[in-house]
């Protein structure tokens, strides 16, 4: 899923979006977080591609990706992408 504002972001930003989760580490255990960016990282072998609405989604994650990706802008002064997986903002 992927809002009228964040596709508009994107669009303006080449058309890329680039999603990574990350695993840190908190009190009651991991949790995997996601990052967006349209910066493309050094790092694009361990991306695979998506398309999504005439825009690509690249994702990296080192297991299985979520059933449902939800993309939005977020921030008051500087608009950024946020990632959502499968409706949350972590994956326990």
């Amino acid at each position: 899923m992927l809002s009228d504002e964040a596709r508009a972001h994107i669009a303006a930003a080449g058309g890329v979006l680039y999603v990574r989760s990350r695993s840190h580490r908190c009190c009651s255990g991991p949790i995997t977080m996601l990052e967006a960016s349209t910066e493309a990282p050094t790092d694009l072998d361990l991306y695979r591609t998506c398309a999504a609405g005439g825009l690509r989604i690249m994702f990296a994650s080192p297991g299985a990706g979520p059933d449902e990706l939800t993309i939005e802008l977020r921030g008051r002064r500087k608009k950024h992408p946020v990632a959502y997986w499968d409706g949350c903002a972590f994956r326990p």
